[in-house]
Formats: C-alpha cells, structure tokens, sequence
C-alpha cells in the first residue's frame, strides 16, 4: 500500500473498562493491562481491583507513532494487531519480596479500521483465556470476559481519494472443515497461519483450498475438498463452496454434475451466477432447459455478457435469427471477455449462416 501519510501521527488505543473478570483470588482481585504493539511493549496500567460483578475501570490509554519513513507504516497497521493482555496481581504472602503475577488472557483488537478512513472507532473485544486461567472455566450461557477498548487518531490517515486508489486486500477465512488430525490441539495450545499468494493480473477465477496449512493448486484434491464440504452448507452466506464445485465440473466437462451442483445452488439461494451455471445443460444438449435457466438469469442481470453470449447460442441452435442477432449484439456491446466463448459463437454462426449483423 502507498505510504500517503505524514510521518508523526500518533494512534492512541484506551482500554476503558473490562466485564465478567474471573480471576484467581476471589476476594477483591487486583489486575492490569498491557498493551503491545509490532512486538514492543506500549506501556501498562494502573494496578485496579475487580469488582465482586467482574467489572474493572482501567481507563488507561497508551500510543505509538506512526511514521511511514521508518518505523511503523500503513502496511502494518493493515496486518498486525493490538494485543491487550489482563494480568492478576497475587497478594504478597509472608517474607515474600517480589510480586508475582498470573496471565489471564489476552485480547486482540484489528487496527485496519484505521486504514480504511476511519479517525476513530470503539468495539468490545473478547478476552481470550490462557491455559489454566479461570476464564477457561466459562460454561455455556455464561458472558465472556471482554474489554470496551477505543481506537483514535487526531485525523484520517488517509483521503477519500487516496483510499479510492488504495490496493488494499481484506480475506477473512471464516471456517475450516475437514480439518486434519493434526490439527487437533493436544496439550499446549496451538496456532496454524494461512498464506495466499495474491496474484497481480488476470481475471479468471481460480479455486484454492489449503491442504495441511499449504495452498494447493490442485483441481482434483481442491473438488474432493469441496465436494466433502458441500453438505455442511445449509446457508445462503456460504453459496461459494457450491458455486467453486460447480465451476470446477463445468472446466473438467463433468456437465452431469455440474448441472446437479448449480441446481441445488439455484433452490437454496438464485441469482445470476447460479442460474448461468446451468449452461451445462446446453453443454448437454438440453436447449430448453438451457434457455428456461439463462432467461433466469437475464431476469436477474441483463448487464452480463456471458448470459447474452448463451442466448446467442441457444436461438442460433433453435434457428431464430432474429433473436439471435439480438443476443450477439449485446454479447459484443458488454464486451465478452471470453475468447473462446466467442470464437464458439462466430463458428456457430457460419454454419447455420445467420446470427450476425455484419453478414
């Protein structure tokens, strides 16, 4: 991302409050926070007793300067969080010099907000518990500990403008299924990192999946990954794994499955996509049910080049002219990007001698 920004700015995170604390000691706790930022430590709080309710006003505020010509950039408040870690103070037993402390868990708070045009915004972050903390013990229905933490800048670190032409990739990855045995935590808790090269050009889509933390690009394993997680999908929100299953049988020329797979997309969530999916039917022969899916799909978004380029093929098969020459006028007006597609519509029509204006 372009380094647009000033050096000098300070960003403040303030960590107001946090509720339904359990610690160690029952009787009147004591705890505070630390704030790390880029792997250095921002600074700590007051030491503050915990309520009998769980609650604690810390009201403690820490800061760093973001400075794009050397040290903290844009780029890594896109990708490194603020970690907020709660520690217990332990009373001082008799004859005990030092103090000890206990870890109780630790907090994460994403600083991309900021990146995105944001001058100031405020979230309750839950508190993650260390192992053999009291917070592990949470039932169900019970309230997780959290912290009501503010993030600020005096301005936005970037314009309007600047966000306009910014490059910025935001991936969430919101599941994993089929995840392998050894990913299984056994003993000390573990972390797995994803990594997704991100290419630079083209437009096609091109399905991954992650294979034991490693991308693969692999048709063949990433469709038996697919095809293991397409019965887990019951929501409208996770459509993708069908739409990536069915794109990869339309590209192998499984056209049986294909058109299985974006059926069962059409019944659970229809939209243009799902329904030009179906092209598999005229991959079939199946020039009804192709134009009954396409016209769908027109219904749905008539701005889509492929679907008119489908049309186009579908009256050149039924032999109607005018329709047609109608649907390759708007195939080229939308610019189909599809060369093949294309070179398949221009062979059609010069076998049956119709379907372009220019004849």
């Amino acid at each position: 991302m372009e380094q647009a920004s000033p050096s000098g700015k300070p960003v403040q995170i303030t960590v107001t409050d946090g509720y339904d604390l359990k610690c160690f000691k029952g009787d009147s706790p004591v705890t505070f926070i630390r704030a790390e930022f880029n792997q250095v430590v921002l600074g700590d709080s007051a030491k503050i007793t915990v309520s009998p309710e769980g609650s604690a006003k810390y009201n403690f505020t820490s800061s760093f300067e973001l400075n794009p010509e050397g040290g903290i950039t844009l780029d890594d408040l896109a990708h490194k969080p603020v970690f907020l870690t709660v520690t217990e103070v332990l009373p001082k037993e008799k004859k005990q010099k030092d103090e000890k402390t206990l870890t109780l868990g630790q907090a994460v708070v994403d600083l991309l907000p900021l990146v995105e045009g944001e001058s100031s915004f405020e979230m309750m972050v839950p508190l993650h518990p260390v192992p053999g903390s009291p917070l592990e013990a949470l039932q169900s229905g019970v309230k997780q500990c959290s912290l009501q933490v503010k993030i600020s800048v005096v301005e936005p670190l970037l314009t309007a403008a600047q966000i306009l032409e910014s490059n910025l990739l935001k991936v969430t990855l919101e599941a994993a299924y089929s995840v392998p045995e050894a990913f299984i935590p056994v003993g000390p808790v573990q972390n797995y990192m994803v990594g997704l090269q991100v290419p630079l050009v083209g437009e096609k889509d091109c399905p991954i999946f992650f294979k034991n933390g490693t991308l693969n690009g692999n048709h063949a394993e990433a469709k038996a990954c697919y095809e293991r997680t397409i019965s887990f999908v019951v929501d409208a929100s996770e459509m993708h794994f069908i739409l990536r299953l069915g794109h990869i049988y339309l590209e192998e020329k499984q056209y049986e499955k294909a058109k299985r797979t974006y059926l069962q997309a059409c019944k659970q969530s229809p939209s243009c996509l799902t329904w030009l999916g179906l092209i598999a039917c005229y991959r079939l022969e199946e020039i009804t049910e192709a134009e009954d899916a396409l016209s769908e799909a027109n219904a749905l978004n008539n701005y889509n080049a492929e679907v008119w380029a489908y049309l186009a093929l579908v009256s050149l098969k039924a032999g109607r002219q005018l329709e047609a020459e109608q649907a390759y006028k708007y195939t080229m007006k939308l610019k189909l990007k599809d060369e093949a597609l294309l070179a398949e519509i221009h062979m059609l029509q010069e076998t049956v001698g119709f379907g372009n204006p220019s004849f």
